[in-house]
């Protein structure tokens, strides 16, 4: 009777302590508008940033993280309810792709990222979240802030003229982590933000990772990257900031009118004297899978490659026949060096012009069929950007700056309630 007793004890104390746990992990960390972030979606993402971040998974580093982590949270959520009210959706497809675009820059092979998340013990499905966040927000941003971005001509010729006579001068590449400050109440929170992120940089986090994780603004999903800037063009702060740093460096936390910025000079050069391997681009690529067993010869299948995307005349159309063939190797990867890119990759696109379909090439299992939606860096006269090439930086910038405002007022119009 006795041990009959003790192991129902036993018992009834392992289901209190189950629905303790059960009870903490639903508990909720925040209330944005009218949903819920709970504890466990906090976790899950804490622990794909340290994951991402190259931390390890300890307290000290958990609690570091906790209040980044939930205000990028907090700021996904917003940016996804826009989207909705705006009826803009992400697909399963988009998600797919935007994924196989990180393993492309990180030199993964399909399903790497995923698989190398599993095995650290992350949900994947934290990180599908994040880049189901972010697609909303280039979506949303596209639809509603770009019709307004109109660059004239004598913008253009202003921005060349200007970089005529900056010849010669620095050249940055740089990417950037973004902290906002949208009030007063925000200063301190945000400052100490910063001074963790660059205490985690001193200590090896790669900067990409942090910016993707951790930046308010529409270039944390691509890592951050902001392309090549010349010094004169930069805001006083900083270019105060930046001008003494040497390549692979990380500024200092710079104050800027609307809130924190840590910058990091990915390379520089000299104005006027790029190299095609200096490019950014952003290159969309279709796959042809071999037959099984080798059914079709080499030959008939590049014949019917080109021919079926030969008519293809814009980066839209390219995609969109991409996804109708549903390969997982069908894909677009946006503002990327182009000496990062794999090497089957920079031969396809060497002197492509920009919207023009290349020739089928090799890769491992298939043929390639690659188009270049936009490069910078060459196009021009005298070592020079191309005028379509400025048309877009310029935009880049307007909606930069347009999306940073967008998300403030998002955020003031919100009702966020902090529950930790």
């Amino acid at each position: 009777m006795l041990a009959r007793f003790a192991v129902a004890v036993i018992g009834c104390v392992m289901m209190c302590v189950s629905v303790a746990k059960a009870q903490e992990v639903d508990r909720i960390a925040a209330v944005v508008n009218d949903e819920i972030i709970s504890i466990h979606d906090l976790e899950g993402r804490v622990k794909l940033a340290l994951v991402m971040s190259g931390f390890p998974d300890n307290l000290e580093n958990r609690r570091r993280a906790v209040p980044q982590v939930l205000r990028k949270m907090i700021d996904e959520r917003l940016q996804l309810q826009e989207a909705n009210r705006v009826k803009i959706s992400v697909s399963a497809e988009d998600i797919g792709r935007s994924i196989r675009g990180v393993e492309l820059q990180n030199k993964m092979p399909t399903g790497g990222l995923l698989s190398m998340l599993s095995k650290a013990g992350v949900d994947t499905d934290a990180a599908r979240d994040q880049i189901r966040a972010d697609l909303a927000w280039i979506k949303l941003t596209t639809r509603v802030l770009q019709p307004n971005v109109k660059v004239g001509e004598d913008e253009i010729n202003d921005r060349l003229d200007g970089l005529k006579q900056n010849l010669g001068r620095s050249e940055y590449l740089l990417a950037e982590i973004f902290l906002s400050v949208d009030s007063p109440a925000q200063e301190e929170e945000a400052r100490r933000m910063g001074e963790r992120l660059l205490d985690q940089l001193k200590a090896g986090a790669p900067f990409q990772a942090l910016a993707r994780q951790f930046s308010q603004t529409g270039s944390a999903g691509n890592g951050g990257m902001l392309g090549w800037v010349v010094d004169i063009n930069l805001d006083d702060e900083i270019k105060a900031a930046v001008v003494p740093l040497g390549k692979g460096d990380v500024s200092p936390l710079i104050r800027i009118s609307n809130g924190y910025n840590i910058l990091a000079v990915v390379d520089k050069r000299v104005s006027g004297q790029g190299q095609a391997e200096d490019e950014i681009v952003s290159v969309a690529q279709i796959f042809f899978p071999n037959p099984a067993g080798g059914a079709v010869p080499r030959e008939q299948l590049a014949a019917k490659a080109a021919e079926l995307t030969a008519p293809l005349k814009t980066c839209g159309d390219f995609e969109e026949f991409g996804r109708k063939l549903n390969s997982a190797k069908s894909n677009r990867v946006n503002n990327t060096r182009k000496s990062d890119l794999p090497a089957v990759v920079q031969g396809g696109i060497t002197n492509l012009p920009v919207n023009k379909v290349s020739a089928p090439t090799d890769g491992s299992d298939g043929l390639m069929v690659f188009m270049v939606c936009s490069r910078s860096g060459l196009g021009g006269e005298a070592g020079l950007p191309s005028r379509e090439a400025i048309r877009r930086q310029i935009e880049d910038e307007r909606m930069d700056l347009q999306g940073k405002r967008y998300l403030r007022d998002l955020r003031r119009a919100a009702f966020v309630d902090f529950r930790l």
